[in-house]
């Protein structure tokens, strides 16, 4: 792993438009993707392989969405103060 600045990028910005788009684009398709198993015969033997897809696509918009406008962001700016704290002393 390298930490240089030039290959890290610039940090993500707070409220920007794709992370939002990320965010209701996985809450969205978690939704839906429950809602089809109302209108939609599964085979008995797709069940379990459906079951583990549904809950991968549903932890993982909870993951985005916990990210975004979870405790991270006030981790992340905690990090940054105790950073700068450091490179006063």
């Amino acid at each position: 792993m390298n930490d240089d600045e030039a290959t890290l990028g610039p940090p993500p910005k707070d409220g920007s438009a794709f992370r939002a788009v990320i965010g209701l684009l996985a809450v969205i398709s978690g939704v839906f993707a429950a809602a089809l198993l109302f209108f939609v015969e599964v085979p008995p033997r797709n069940e379990n392989a459906l079951m583990l897809v549904l809950g991968v696509l549903i932890g993982w918009g909870s993951s985005v969405i916990n990210s975004e406008y979870g405790a991270s962001t006030t981790g992340r700016k905690v990090a940054e103060s105790a950073i700068k704290r450091l490179e006063k002393k």
